[in-house]
């Protein structure tokens, strides 16, 4: 018995073993183990306190983006260079140094700018490389600004609250940049309205009010949609954390789960082969196979232990079959079966235990009933858990029926009905988990490890059929395991002549 346990015990060491190991690979994962603290964000840079989360977050959002970013670039410069169209109208004192301007400086830096960001030691701490896509454009219009003449000079502003508008809303640069770059471009329009090449008072009024109003707006825009971009990246972050727990409770359930199975199975078929020989030996001394015994108690010691082994030894195999069926491993031996000279010898053996209890149990087969494919064994174990149960809860006095027939979809049903103590509503689903009864421990009247049901419902799960439970307190309980018409099968040949000679 050491040895076996320690096999055991040596298997569930292996299992924790694993787990750990699992745990260790997992917790290596990027951002697992920090803490809750370490993603708060400081409310003017956004930026999250910690450095190496903000690290992991600026790669993984630049990888993301980068790819709209070059686009944006690409297309800010095509769009700045389709906006050359308006020079002849509006700055035609300085067409050409406003062209060189476009085409000659600030659309091919755009371009560059895209194309530098494919080298492969372009990462996202180059950002701020980046954001120079959005001071070209800006600083070349205050460029003409400065050289044009009136009204020229005061016209072209409405080309700033476009090119902040445009980089500040669909670039994805940092927030930071973006704004310092913004207001950047403000301080040096001022400087050239006012003291390089002033505009009249009236009019720069009224393109500060516009321009201000349109750079706060974008600066807030681009706030809230880095917000959200951070507060999606920690959403996400804290939900991974909670799967990858998840996942690391589950393989521990599992890895218990299979260590309980395989210490029930060594258990099961362990015990099961001295107690085969109790029960043999104590049969032989209770039948005085070899001779008398001394002492009539003797033989009736040997009975009881004959008894206790033959209860032990069930209650073993229905522990092994269980586990079995929760590992996937119980297997149906499938054959030709008669369903009635089943029931016929599960029946031969509660008549007498019915007799001593009290209770009427009666056997009815309503239909003509075919042979079916499925396990024997199993069979029997469905008819005999049903039985015993119905017995068990029920009163002396009371009465137990076992119908066989054909139910109104043309499947074989098997039920028994007892008018025992029956089953609360709460409780209807709860006697078919394992080693559950609905009694409280303490005070339990009826004895059983609770794996009758169980055990009925996986074996019937396993025949494709099903098992359905009606109860009534204190009226009792009607049980009814169904096999599917799929399994129905002809009466075997010799069968056929012993029913016509019948």
């Amino acid at each position: 018995m050491a040895e076996l346990i320690n096999q055991a015990s040596g298997h569930r060491d292996r299992e924790e073993r694993a787990s750990e190991l699992l745990d260790a690979k997992l917790d290596v994962t990027d951002l697992t183990g920090y803490r809750a603290a370490d993603f708060e964000m400081n409310a003017l840079t956004l930026r999250f306190r910690n450095a190496e989360i903000e690290d992991i977050y600026s790669a993984r959002n630049f990888d993301r983006q980068i790819g709209l970013t070059r686009f944006s670039i690409a297309m800010g410069a095509a769009i700045f260079a389709i906006y050359a169209a308006l020079d002849p109208y509006i700055v035609p004192d300085i067409l050409y140094q406003a062209w060189f301007i476009r085409f000659g400086i600030a659309c091919p830096m755009l371009l560059g700018l895209t194309a530098l960001s494919y080298a492969p030691w372009f990462t996202y701490k180059h950002q701020g490389v980046l954001s120079l896509s959005m001071a070209i454009p800006g600083l070349a219009v205050v460029a003409m600004i400065a050289l044009a003449e009136p009204p020229g000079n005061y016209l072209y502003y409405g080309g700033l609250i476009i090119i902040i508008g445009y980089s500040n809303c669909l670039w994805r640069l940092s927030y930071v940049y973006s704004s310092v770059i913004s207001l950047a471009t403000l301080a040096c329009y001022e400087l050239v309205v006012l003291v390089i090449n002033p505009a009249p008072a009236d009019i720069l009024i009224n393109n500060n009010a516009f321009l201000a109003f349109a750079i706060g707006v974008s600066i807030f825009i681009n706030y809230i949609q880095e917000y959200q971009l951070r507060r999606s990246f920690v959403d996400n972050e804290q939900l991974r954390l909670e799967r990858m727990r998840s996942d690391r409770l589950l393989s521990r359930s599992e890895a218990a789960n299979r260590s309980k199975n395989d210490f029930l199975a060594i258990m099961s078929h362990e015990l099961r082969t001295p107690l085969n020989a109790i029960i043999g030996f104590s049969e032989i001394i209770a039948n005085q196979m070899f001779g008398p015994v001394g002492q009539s108690k003797y033989a009736d010691y040997a009975s009881d232990i004959r008894s206790s082994g033959a209860h032990l030894l069930s209650i073993i195999n229905d522990i092994l079959d269980i586990s079995k069926a929760e590992a996937g491993k119980l297997q149906l031996e499938e054959e030709p079966i008669d369903p009635i000279e089943s029931l016929n010898r599960a029946m031969r053996m509660f008549r007498q235990r019915a007799s001593e209890l009290g209770v009427d149990l009666s056997f009815r087969v309503r239909d003509d009933i075919p042979w079916i494919i499925a396990d024997p064994r199993l069979f029997n174990q469905v008819a005999i858990n049903l039985t015993s149960n119905a017995l068990k809860f029920t009163p002396e006095g009371g009465h137990v029926w076992i119908d066989i027939g054909i139910d109104g979809a043309g499947d074989l049903a098997l039920t028994v009905k007892d008018t025992g103590i029956g089953i609360k509503d709460a409780d209807k689903e709860r006697i078919f988990e394992p080693f559950v009864q609905v009694e409280n421990a303490m005070s339990r009247s009826y004895q059983g490890t609770g794996l009758g049901l169980p055990l009925v419902r996986k074996i019937m799960t396993l025949h494709g059929g099903s098992i359905e439970l009606e109860s009534v307190v204190d009226q009792g309980t009607t049980v009814t395991a169904t096999f599917p018409k799929s399994r129905f099968v002809a009466r075997n040949p010799e069968d056929e002549l012993r029913w016509s000679a019948l």
